[in-house]
């Protein structure tokens, strides 16, 4: 009984040890995948050119747009949302429909099999 509570220790620290190993393994392969050097740069770097501000954010560059260009942006998102309202719309009316159809077979079932 020792024994086996000794080796079943071992490798539960064997394989969390692995787990620990790897997860590190797979954050350092992620970096090198993507070419970011995560220690050349600031995670957020602000700058101010006029009336325009710049941040760096991670290494990605992020501007001020005008609030037209945000307003088209979001009414194209919108438009999107239709689809999936609709789509709702139909998934509803579809389970609707078959709900009805099965407690219409219960209730036939019922009266065939009621005592």
């Amino acid at each position: 009984m020792v024994r086996f509570t000794i080796t079943f220790f071992v490798m539960v620290i064997l394989f969390l040890g692995g787990v620990i190993v790897g997860f590190d393994q797979a954050g350092t392969g992620m970096n090198n995948l993507s070419g970011n050097d995560v220690n050349e740069y600031d995670a957020v770097e602000a700058s101010k050119q006029g009336d325009d501000y710049q941040v760096d954010l991670l290494g990605e560059s992020f501007e001020q747009k005008p609030i037209e260009e945000k307003k088209e942006e979001y009414q194209d998102i919108n438009q999107g949302l239709f689809t999936e309202k609709l789509a709702a719309t139909v998934e509803g009316g579809v389970k609707w429909f078959f709900n009805m159809l099965i407690e219409g077979a219960y209730q036939i079932s019922e009266l065939f099999y009621r005592v």
